[in-house]
């Protein structure tokens, strides 16, 4: 929020905004969601610090009580606070303010200053101030620097999204994202980080990446054809040879097998279609299938599973399968 439309959003929660100001905040909040967000967090902060209402004040009792205070008995010495205390005071206060104020940005507004993307239910692409292309993935949120002036291009992710950032060996691209912090120069990768997961995962498609644990030492350089993973609880990074592109194929519709075992076959449909599948018996994930799938329906992936690998699938729940069979040999 613009520092004016603050002063306007603090005389209008007073009471004291003109008609002009209140028409302006009323058009300011029309504009986008985003200021919607950052007013009724502005409205919340203000109940929680607003003042308690004046009560009735004895004018004559209280002249009297300074005048007694003014004309101390003889026999008592006036009593003087050093300017300094004052001071003290003064600052005291101050750093008290300063750190509501810091408080109400950290939990109210996050991405404070930020120019913020929600892909919601769909999927996104975004064009950065760099021209560093970004695509997100279902239900992400991507927050950066509207004109990427500081020593670094900033940016903040939750979710999931693929990036192919923009070369610049003079302003390193960082990416914090829950527990991690991913630098790279100019690359494409794929980066996953959801709140709710307990992994943050990086697969590099080309260039070179440091994936590092915001906590601690843990960290792994990632190049082309490897992966990294970091453990939230644990804080440790894993580096692991990476299955290539399925790991982005929700941005390309593209399923690619070449002689994969059917437990690697299986982890990329859990992810690629959100959802469950059990091998019923362990040496099924020894078989091997080749095969490509492009925008296919689920329906149409199982159904040539079946076929090419001679097992039999069965739907449990609508987010659970199962695959049973003899197995390969």
């Amino acid at each position: 929020m613009d520092i004016n439309y603050w002063d306007i959003a603090a005389k209008h929660f007073a009471g004291k905004a003109t008609p002009a100001e209140e028409k302006a905040l009323r058009q300011w909040l029309e504009q986008n969601p985003e200021n919607r967000e950052q007013y009724e967090a502005q409205q919340q902060l203000w109940k929680l610090t607003t003042p308690a209402p004046a009560t009735a004040v004895d004018t004559d009792a209280a002249w009297q009580k300074v005048r007694t205070r003014l004309q101390p008995p003889h026999s008592q010495q006036a009593k003087v606070i050093p300017l300094y205390r004052q001071l003290w005071r003064v600052a005291a206060a101050v750093v008290i303010l300063v750190g509501i104020v810091w408080l109400a940005k950290l939990y109210f507004l996050p991405y404070y200053g930020l120019e913020v993307v929600r892909s919601g239910s769909g999927q996104m692409a975004v064009i950065l101030p760099d021209s560093s292309q970004v695509w997100l993935n279902k239900e992400s949120i991507l927050a950066y620097d509207p004109d990427f002036d500081g020593p670094q291009r900033e940016v903040q992710l939750e979710g999931e999204a693929f990036f192919e950032v923009t070369h610049n060996p003079q302003q390193p691209f960082v990416i914090e994202a829950e527990a991690s912090e991913t630098q790279v120069l100019g690359t494409s990768f794929n980066l996953r980080a959801y709140p709710q997961e307990q992994t943050v995962e990086l697969t590099v498609n080309t260039g070179k990446v440091a994936f590092t644990a915001t906590e601690g030492s843990a960290q792994a350089i990632v190049t082309p054809g490897f992966g990294a993973i970091l453990q939230k609880q644990k804080n440790s990074v894993e580096k692991y040879e990476a299955a290539g592109e399925n790991t982005w194929a929700w941005k390309t519709g593209k399923l690619h097998f070449n002689g994969q075992p059917l437990r690697e076959v299986v982890s990329d449909l859990e992810r690629y279609y959100n959802l469950k599948i059990q091998l019923k018996q362990p040496n099924l994930g020894s078989c091997r299938f080749t095969g490509t799938f492009q925008n296919s329906d689920l329906q149409e992936v199982l159904q040539v599973l079946e076929a090419s690998l001679q097992v039999k699938i069965a739907k449990q729940n609508e987010q659970t399968y199962t695959i049973t069979g003899e197995g390969c040999h």
